[in-house]
């Protein structure tokens, strides 16, 4: 018998009442319920029928009364107030993470795809009986505020306060639900001073350092550019200069010293694994080895007497032809260089650093080079020198700024040798089998791949070695004298934190004469913005400016000093933030070691694809430092006296069974991005408006102008496209819940979806129908209750059973959806098809009718809560609810109960119809059979058939033989007679 229990949910201090009360029980000795025991302690509510919603001459819902009135509703409902987690909370707590938005002003249909998602998983979770953490804020510090207060002249913090509360009414508008009273917003001093304490943690723990580094420089504006902000011509987005590339101070943070543990924890994360790859790519560990080319001859008073080189493949040392280094390699410098060759090398080595030299982005750039006039010696054959390049495609950055080119065995580095006139050195690996060597030929102008080091002087003692043999001994060798070694090598760089922004947190370090770099004490902070500030995008930093704010003492001697004008990556902000969510309002320190504790590691992450890299692999790596460093986690608590030994344990369980070591995400869930239908120009390509397109009878589009077909697709939405659809003037025009469910059906989340307004009408229906639906429940009262009925289940007409079993088949679908696999729209479709099926039940008074449509309102409340929490008022101020014996208070919201129970023993199905062959060939058809007859029981139904007579009879009417029976259990059953 399926059981149903008393819920208590301790996140909202609510409860359900089980089938099983007091008053179910009187109910079911006495076979149905008295006028007595259906009243409640105050009168009787008046029944209100879905259809009062709904115009009488346009047959619309009112969605725009409808929603307020539960926006209102929910609106008056006090907020929690926050305490301590106990243990049994801990325990309970799911913390559902949505990415935080760039505060734009305008909600588009990507936010509310990811919001309603997000919103769906809350929900949810709650009725789960989870306690729910579902917090947003907003990622309001970048370059788009500064650049749109610049456009508008006003300041960057009342833009982004505007919209923000614009944004936030948006939200509001698509029934969201978040717990508000955690928001915060980045670009706010209580948010950012903890921002700057978090630097200042990486400074004392040496963590960050700063470093001269190339940015983008607009010589006219006199500013520093962001990558987006420079053409595929090199040129400034606003000036149109020719971008030069400068070197200023900035500081890094030591990523790198994290990258094993970033790259061995993914395992670990339930991820999508293409996401999981992107990560594993851009840490980009390889094992290799780093030897030293000794210069030759030497230069004196350099800074190195060699240049150090990283490769995987050292079997192919011995065919080095040239080493190649960045344009802004230390070696690139009047003082090294040879007199003869300086003027030129070092022209061409600007021009590179600059762009002008190919144009574009350098990476793309790979045959662009000078010769140094430099030589250096080969590390296991002094006597053999080796040409040094300037080469494009050199980074100093990556690296140790030098690689060796191998053009036998590299593609990139044969293309080189070709363009700049290199000598190519034989080739000193060959395949292992003549049928690959040939392949190669064909393929490629080199061989690339793993083989045999040839036997030739050149390779020495190691030709006819593998190439895996040949790398280990000839690292080993170069070892003994000196001039290599082994390494482990990471495509991973420092994280480069500085920008030269205004609206930014300042970074926190003033720069003393005497003193060097001093982090300003903890009790200044936050160091804040300055106020009043002209921006004009032009002229270097604006803090630079603003000589009040920059002027200050030093916090170490006193004496005079400045502050730092570099402003933080944004990608800071945002990569701590679900921490503070914990505990958004703390004045003291960043979060609460028990509050961050008790909540971490968020149980679901939810955003777009494109923050696949980056901001999560920040994110993970300073919650990793935060938490190697005890400011959450099992050992921040274990020696705290405060917290009571139930709650650590509580905690270390959280802590093992979600992402472990710091992770700060154990499940990720990518949404895909929403494309709009859009129309161009078949003749010239131009993207067509709305209106310049008319649709004509079958839905067949034609341009107005010229009567022609345009040509249609659907493509990422964009203003330049007039493919952009306002999400306002959909929830206008069709509603919120039908905005969020047609949001979720188009397509899973992880896909594309391609969004269509004119199918979104198919929801409208839909909910006229769940409200039909409850209508007709409310007119036909149940003659029983569940419970009761569960006890008879045995003598339940078909129709009953049936009706049971499309329930429990909604509810596994339902659940699992939204559970595990995030198929939403497979959701939605289970649940069309259990109230298609409910809707053709003839016998609307028995329990099961009831039971199907209050489990089906509580599964649609999430995807469509204004709806959801209606239909549920509805059936509680009817008799309907009262006599299933499923609530015991007549105000109970739906978000109140608990989400419908699989009963598993309900998913076998009631009949089944099983076709009879004999002799291979179908006969008949056996239905309504009881499931799961044994297999002598089916042949002795089927020969009691009047069809059989032909078939399983001779003439004289005596059974055939039977000589075999093949049983497809529920199916077939294929009877061989002789």
């Amino acid at each position: 018998m399926l059981r149903l229990h008393r819920l208590r949910h301790h996140a909202v201090g609510r409860h359900v009442l089980a089938p099983c009360s007091a008053l179910t029980r009187n109910a079911c000795a006495h076979g149905t319920f008295t006028a007595r025991q259906l009243s409640t302690s105050s009168a009787r509510l008046a029944q209100v029928k879905f259809a009062h919603w709904i115009d009488k001459e346009t047959g619309k819902l009112d969605t725009a009364k409808l929603e307020t009135k539960w926006k209102t509703r929910w609106a008056e409902a006090k907020p929690p107030v926050r305490k301590p987690l106990t243990a049994a909370e801990i325990d309970r707590l799911f913390y559902v993470l949505v990415m935080f938005p760039y505060p734009s002003g305008v909600l588009h249909m990507g936010h509310v795809r990811v919001y309603t998602i997000s919103d769906v998983l809350t929900r949810f979770h709650r009725m789960r009986g989870k306690h729910v953490v579902s917090p947003m804020g907003w990622d309001a510090f970048g370059l788009p505020a500064e650049n749109a207060a610049i456009e508008r002249s006003i300041a960057p913090a009342q833009w982004t306060q505007q919209n923000i509360a614009t944004m936030k009414d948006q939200l509001s508008r698509i029934l969201t639900d978040f717990d508000w009273d955690r928001e915060l917003a980045t670009c706010d001093p209580a948010y950012y001073k903890w921002t700057q304490h978090i630097f200042l943690q990486l400074f004392k723990n040496d963590m960050v350092y700063r470093k001269d580094a190339v940015v983008n420089w607009d010589p006219i504006d006199q500013t520093v550019l962001a990558n987006e902000q420079v053409d595929k011509d090199g040129r400034s987005w606003r000036s149109g200069a020719v971008v030069e590339q400068r070197k200023l101070k900035q500081w890094f943070a030591r990523i790198t010293r994290y990258a094993q543990d970033l790259l061995d924890d993914l395992n670990a994360l339930n991820w999508p694994d293409h996401v999981k790859s992107m990560q594993a790519n851009w840490i980009g560990r390889s094992e290799g080895a780093e030897f030293e080319f000794a210069l030759d001859p030497p230069i004196p008073d350099a800074q190195s007497k060699a240049i150090s080189v990283f490769t995987s493949r050292a079997d192919t040392l011995f065919g080095v032809s040239y080493l190649a280094i960045a344009p802004d390699h230390w070696l690139v410098s009047a003082d090294h260089l040879p007199a003869e060759h300086a003027n030129h090398v070092l022209k061409r080595a600007q021009e590179m650093l600059s762009g002008s030299s190919g144009g574009g982005d350098r990476s793309q750039r790979t045959k662009d080079g000078v010769f140094t006039g430099l030589y250096v010696a080969h590390p296991l054959d002094s006597a053999r020198r080796v040409p040094v390049y300037v080469a494009d495609y050199v980074l100093s950055d990556y690296g140790t700024g030098a690689v060796m080119g191998v053009p036998a065995h590299d593609v990139r580095d044969h293309e080189f040798c070709q363009i700049n006139s290199v000598p190519v050195h034989i080739s000193v690996v060959e395949p292992e089998t003549s049928e690959f060597a040939e392949e190669s030929k064909s393929e490629l102008p080199v061989f690339t791949g793993q083989g045999v080091l040839r036997r030739i002087p050149e390779n020495g003692i190691y030709g006819g070695m593998r190439s895996a043999d040949a790398r280990t001994t000839i690292v080993a060798a170069a070892a003994a004298i000196g001039s290599g070694k082994s390494v482990v090598n990471y495509r991973l760089r420092d994280w480069l934190l500085s920008r030269q922004r205004f609206w930014g947190a300042p970074v926190p370090i003033i720069h003393c004469a005497s003193c060097g770099a001093v982090p300003v004490p903890e009790s200044d902070l936050p160091v804040e913005l300055p106020k009043n500030i002209e921006l004009s995008g032009r002229g270097g930093s604006p803090l630079a400016r603003a000589t009040e704010w920059l002027n200050c003492k030093c916090p170490s001697c006193s004496g005079p000093a400045t502050r730092d004008t570099d402003t933080l990556d944004t990608f800071v902000d945002s990569s701590w933030y679900f921490l503070r969510y914990t505990d958004a309002h703390n004045t003291q320190r960043p979060f609460d070691a028990m509050a961050a504790s008790s909540m971490m590691p968020v149980d679901i992450y939810i955003g777009g694809v494109e923050h696949a890299i980056l901001h999560l692999l920040y994110s993970r790596f300073i919650s990793k430092f935060l938490w190697k460093t005890r400011a959450y986690g099992t050992a921040a608590v274990e020696h705290d006296s405060t917290v009571r030994s139930e709650v650590k344990e509580a905690i270390a369980r959280r802590e093992t069974r979600g992402a472990r070591n710091g992770e700060p995400f154990t499940r990720l869930l990518t949404q895909g991005m929403v494309h709009g239908l859009t129309y161009k120009d078949p003749s010239s390509g131009r993207f067509l408006r709305s209106d310049e397109v008319q649709t004509e009878k079958g839905n067949v589009p034609r341009v107005i102008r010229t009567g022609e077909t345009p040509t249609m697709s659907f493509e990422k939405m964009s203003k330049s496209k007039y493919n952009g659809v306002d999400p306002g003037a959909t929830v206008d025009a069709y509603g919120a819940d039908a905005t969020r469910l047609h949001v979720l059906y188009l397509a899973p989340p992880q896909d594309v979806l391609e969004w269509d307004t004119q199918s979104i009408v198919g929801m409208q229906r839909w909910i006229l129908r769940l409200g039909r639906l409850v209508d007709t429940a409310c007119a036909s009262s149940a003659r029983e209750s569940i419970v009761c009925a569960l006890n008879t289940r045995n003598k339940w007409s078909k129709e009953a059973r049936e009706t049971y079993r499309h329930t429990h088949v909604a509810i596994q679908h339902a659940t699992e959806s939204l559970e595990a696999s995030f198929s939403l729209n497979t959701a939605i479709s289970a649940l069309i098809k259990l109230s298609n099926y409910l809707a053709t039940v003839k016998d609307c008074e028995h329990p099961t009718f009831g039971f199907g449509l209050v489990c089906l309102v509580k599964m649609v409340a999430p995807m469509a809560p204004s709806i959801g929490e209606e239909l549920w008022e509805i059936l509680i101020q009817s008799k309907c609810l009262h006599n299933l014996g499923l609530v015991d208070t007549p105000n109970s919201r739906v978000f109140a109960q608990s989400w419908p129970v699989l009963d598993a023993s309900a998913l076998k199905d009631v009949s089944a119809t099983v076709v009879v062959q004999i002799n291979g060939k179908v006969r008949f058809k056996l239905e309504d059979m009881v499931p799961d007859q044994y297999q002598s029981e089916l042949v002795q139904i089927a020969s009691t058939m009047p069809q059989a007579q032909k078939w399983m009879f001779d003439t004289t009417g005596q059974p055939k033989h039977i000589v075999k029976v093949i049983h497809v259990p529920n199916k077939l059953i294929n009877i061989i007679v002789k």
